[in-house]
């Protein structure tokens, strides 16, 4: 018995302190904003025991006193390590780890580690542009990343964006880089007839998961012959195992001009007019009429919106099962322009399906379907009836209203009597010279629209054989098909009279057939991924449109051209247009540890637009790098990650159409029709070649709070196509100039050099309190190497429009034009250079000379005309680089307790810009408003002015139109506030109280600048 208890006795005791030794720690896991962090696992080291934190943070287990520690993970943050001691509550606060070493790149064909990455890209933050409203995302890619340059022409709602990576590649061929948008390169550009058209509008932006910008030869030459540009790759949301989410994201906003231009206002205007007038020795016409009703009309404040709305709304359902994802959203987007008449509406839905038959086979399809409807008016630069150009001359003391005209607008057409294209004269003897429109009226009656629709899909097959392996057949479809109409008001302006209803259809088919087969291995440090594939790729475009003029009944211009509508009618047509691509290629990756990299790529294309014998190129890569953080001797304590890389490849660049052949077409022989050559062809062409070298360094310091990337490249390039010409004996038809006619030959040279430095600072880091700094910082220099010979004589420069030429030794396109010596303080006669240094003189008086000629001038303060000279094209000099040399931009990214503020400046500089609208609009010499900066020209003698003497008729020789002049030649450099976010992100616990996690709401404000001399403001709520 006494055994027994004995017994109990021990074991109890036993029972009672290992129970005593047991422990209950409970306690908070919280992120650095303070906020609870759900499904942390906290476990003891050896893992034996653990639970997971609830939806506030909170856990409780029950550990022996053998467990000494707990370790706090949780995805996407730094595993924490707690010493337990005597304490029973332990409270841990997760600090966000660095990924940017785990960061997955997009490359061509699959994926790679950002650590073993020795190329050059840029991986642009989709979230930083989630509050921007914007009908298409080119737009937005300015100063996110560096080496890519974007620019906007105009204030049109959807005019594409123009994207130089790494500066200009062609002076005849392709500078866009290659989008490629899950893996299938899709169609991109200005596709529509009638209006501003942009492909990469039937994308909705939030839609899109990540942008990977690929801009090293030994990135891009995966891609080949399409990769002078850069290639910028696109992946699309895709769905996620688990329980299904439903999100819908609304934005609304609001866009007004900022500024405009600074014009005359109705008193001004009357002075100025009849000062040009009076000096050419011509009666006054502005404000004669002293009866006729007073008016200081703003033309511009017509034609522009003020708080033009704008919207987006998508909804998303994102989830699936083991073996099905899915993700699926429907998109909404209205974009009215500031111009009244401007506006693009897209309707876009997506559905991406990826399901796993077994661990063997996988297959998905990604399908985007989408209408863009764009509508605009005659926005060109010069166009009588386009709304900025008209709205800068229209006289201001003019009505764009009359009780009188028709339909209660300023116009003088009569039905039943005198018909004339102009306005009522107003209080002037005349009305508005060169007849232009009332811009009011040919806005609200004619119409200019495109009706688009796209179909975008791409279905795949992959196969995983083995371990490591991947064998992955794609099919994408890209088509296209735009319907654009255009009708001109029988009425008044472009189409007065007659009226003109027209349309077109235009269709474009693309598909590409991909084969890829990856494969990695792992061998004692040692690791290889093999790539190896074929594409084709074939294109075939066609249109059709229809014309009628002298329409029988202003109904007709309603909404379609009509078979009969019109007297005189015209269809024309194009030849199917058909162009492909076949492609073989390889790539192989190596690396040892981490450490050393080395990576190798060919690829063979063939183009349908060289002769046989030339439509094949070869297009190698190859780089390498070093990591020298994972060296013995390198000490982390403040560098914890370095690595240098450098690469050489060569890349090709796509030819349009059928060069080498010889085209032809309609030609009549006197009066008798036929068939005639268009143009001689060259089957001698080849492409056109890149050759690429970059060298880097990627630094991270103090646990990567600190990242700087910095790279120098050079791309030479050669084989330039030029059209070189030909005699006139050659009879080469297609005559460009009195020599003849030319010949498309590989003759020119250029190449770009330049570096790209990003530096990303996490300067502060607490609780409540954050402060992230990126600055991007890029310089490229451009140069024309050589162009073509004639005769065996070298070709040093050629003409590029009427304000640019391409001279060798210089970067492409400088402003050529002549030389501003300002103005004859002693007469306002505005004063030139000629080539040699010697000063002229335009003579603008009546008394002395002729009017228009040049003669010498002894200084800029003599009243005498010298010696009668001349201004010839000789005299045109290098005024400057039209393409500026450095550009990025600044971001700020403040957020405290939940309030966030995001600042990003742009800035650009090295270049001048030719301003055409002061020199043929602000400053023209006719019956036309002007300019404010007309009230500071000249007009008693002594008087020191850049604004020469007024007089009417004398634009041309005064402003030296059609040509570029110093005068009007201005600095590109500017730094700008590209846009300004505010947002407010409520407590997430109190916010999952009341929706259970569901919904997030933000407020922004946001500021953008747009065009030339114009900006937006938008304030954007998102829900």
């Amino acid at each position: 018995m006494r055994k027994l208890i004995l017994t109990l006795s021990v074991v109890l005791c036993f029972v009672l302190n290992a129970a005593a030794q047991d422990r209950s720690i409970s306690g908070k896991v919280t992120n650095e904003k303070n906020a609870p962090i759900e499904g942390v696992s906290v476990t003891s080291p050896d893992g034996k025991y653990g639970t997971q934190t609830d939806k506030d943070g909170n856990y409780q287990l029950t550990l022996p006193a053998s467990v000494k520690a707990l370790s706090f993970s949780y995805v996407n943050f730094e595993t924490a390590i707690r010493s337990i001691g005597k304490a029973t509550v332990i409270n841990t606060t997760l600090r966000s780890a660095d990924k940017s070493l785990e960061e997955v790149v997009v490359i061509g064909y699959g994926t790679q580690q950002k650590k073993a990455f020795t190329g050059s890209s840029s991986k642009i933050d989709v979230k930083e542009m989630s509050t921007l409203l914007t009908p298409s995302i080119d737009k937005q890619l300015a100063g996110r990343a560096a080496g890519v340059q974007v620019t906007t022409a105009g204030g049109l709602a959807n005019t594409p964006a123009v994207i130089r990576i790494r500066g200009i590649q062609s002076i005849t061929g392709n500078n866009n880089p290659l989008i490629v948008v899950d893996g299938t390169p899709i169609i991109t550009g200005n596709l529509a007839f009638a209006t501003n058209s942009n492909a990469l509008g039937d994308i909705n932006p939030a839609d899109i998961e990540t942008i990977d910008v690929l801009k090293d030869g030994s990135a891009t030459a995966i891609y080949g012959s399409r990769a002078a540009g850069g290639v910028i790759l696109i992946t699309t949301k895709k769905g996620s195992r688990g329980r299904s989410k439903v999100t819908y994201e609304g934005i609304i906003g609001f866009s007004s001009p900022v500024k405009k231009f600074d014009l005359l206002n109705a008193a001004e205007f009357k002075t100025i007019a009849n000062e040009k007038l009076t000096n050419a020795g011509l009666a006054a016409r502005a404000g004669v009429n002293t009866s006729a009703d007073a008016y200081d009309t703003d033309w511009q404040d017509l034609v522009m919106n003020k708080n033009a709305p704008n919207q987006s709304h998508t909804i998303s359902l994102q989830g699936g099962s083991d073996k099905t994802t899915f993700y699926f959203s429907a998109n909404y987007n209205d974009q009215k322009g500031i111009v009244i008449s401007n506006y693009n509406r897209a309707y876009r839905v997506r559905m991406n399906v990826d399901h796993e038959l077994n661990k063997f086979v996988k297959f998905g399809n990604n399908l985007s379907v989408s209408r863009q409807q764009d509508g605009d008016q005659n926005n060109g630069s010069n166009s009588l009836g386009g709304a900025i150009a008209s709205s800068l001359r229209l006289l201001p003391n003019v009505s764009p209203y009359s009780a009188t005209g028709w339909e209660g607008y300023n116009i003088t057409y009569s039905p039943t009597g005198t018909s004339t294209n102009s306005m009522a004269i107003g209080p002037n003897s005349q009305s508005v010279d060169d007849n232009f429109f009332n811009v009011l009226y040919t806005m609200k009656k004619n119409k200019l629209y495109s009706d688009k629709y796209r179909f975008i899909d791409n279905a795949y097959m992959e196969l995983s054989p083995i371990k490591g392996m991947k064998f992955r057949s794609q099919v994408g479809i890209d088509m296209f098909n735009d319907y654009s109409y255009t009708g001109l008001n029988v009425f008044h302006g472009d189409g007065f009279l007659t009226g003109t209803s027209s349309n077109s259809d235009f269709n474009i088919l693309r598909l590409v057939w991909s084969n890829v087969l990856n494969y990695n291995k792992t061998i004692k440090g040692h690791s290889f991924f093999l790539t190896v594939g074929h594409e084709a790729q074939t294109e075939t475009a066609k249109s059709l449109s229809a014309n009628g003029g002298s329409l029988t009944d202003p109904f007709f211009i309603a909404e379609n051209y009509i078979t009969g509508s019109g007297t005189s009618n015209t269809i024309n047509g194009t030849y199917d247009t058909i162009n492909g691509i076949l492609s073989f290629f390889g790539r192989l990756n190596y690396d040892y540890k981490n450490k050393y990299f080395l990576q190798g790529s060919i690829r063979r294309d063939g183009q349908s637009a060289l002769a046989p014998g030339n439509k094949y190129g070869t297009f190698p890569g190859v780089s390498v790098g070093w990591r020298l953080s994972e060296e013995r001797f390198w000490n982390k304590k403040y560098i914890n990650e370095l690595k240098l890389k450098a690469s050489y490849a060569k890349v090709g660049n796509t030819l349009g159409g059928y060069p080498y052949l010889t085209n032809f077409g309609p030609r009549n022989y006197g009066n008798l029709g036929g068939l005639g050559p268009t143009g001689v062809g060259n089957p001698e062409l080849v492409w056109e070649t890149s050759i690429k070298y970059d060298v880097g360094i990627e630094v991270g310091a103090l646990n990567n709070r600190i990242n700087f990337t910095g790279d120098y490249f050079l791309n030479d390039v050669n084989n330039l196509v030029i059209d070189v010409p030909q005699p006139l004996s050659a009879g080469i038809p297609g005559s460009i100039d009195l020599n003849g006619g030319a010949i498309p030959q590989n003759i020119g040279k250029l190449e770009n050099r330049g570096i790209e430095l990003s530096l990303n600072l996490g300067i502060i880091r607490n609780k409540n309190f954050t402060w992230d700094l990126n600055v991007n910082y890029s310089q490229v220099n451009n140069k024309i190497k050589s162009l073509y010979s004639l005769g065996g004589v070298p070709v040093l420069q050629i003409p590029n429009g009427n304000y640019n030429v391409i001279k060798t030794g210089e970067p492409i396109n400088i402003l050529w034009g002549y030389q501003s010596a300002g103005v004859n303080a002693a007469n306002g006669n505005p004063m030139f250079y000629k080539a040699d240094g010697t000063l002229i003189q335009l003579n603008l008086s009546r008394t002395t000379g002729t009017v228009g000629n040049f003669y010498l001038a002894s200084s800029k303060n003599d009243p005498v005309l010298g010696t009668l000279s001349s201004l010839t094209a000789a005299d045109k000099v290098n005024l400057g680089n039209s393409t500026p040399t450095y550009f990025g931009a600044i971001t700020n990214s403040f957020d405290y307790k939940g309030f966030g503020l995001d600042i990003m400046l742009r800035y650009s500089g090295g270049n001048k810009i030719m301003n055409y609208t002061r020199q043929e609009v602000l400053f023209n010499q006719s019956f036309q408003n002007n300019g404010r900066e007309a009230l500071e020209r000249w007009t008693t003698p002594g008087q020191i002015t850049d604004v020469p003497k007024l007089y009417y008729g004398q634009a041309a020789n005064i402003n030296q139109t059609a040509s570029a002049n110093s005068r009007f030649v201005e600095k590109g450099d500017y730094i700008r506030l590209q846009n300004v976010t505010f947002s407010y992100t409520v407590n997430p616990v109190a916010l999952e109280k009341i929706t259970k996690g569901y919904v997030k709401s933000r407020f922004s404000y946001k500021v953008k600048t747009y065009g030339y001399g114009l900006s937006i403001k938008e304030q954007i709520l998102t829900i």
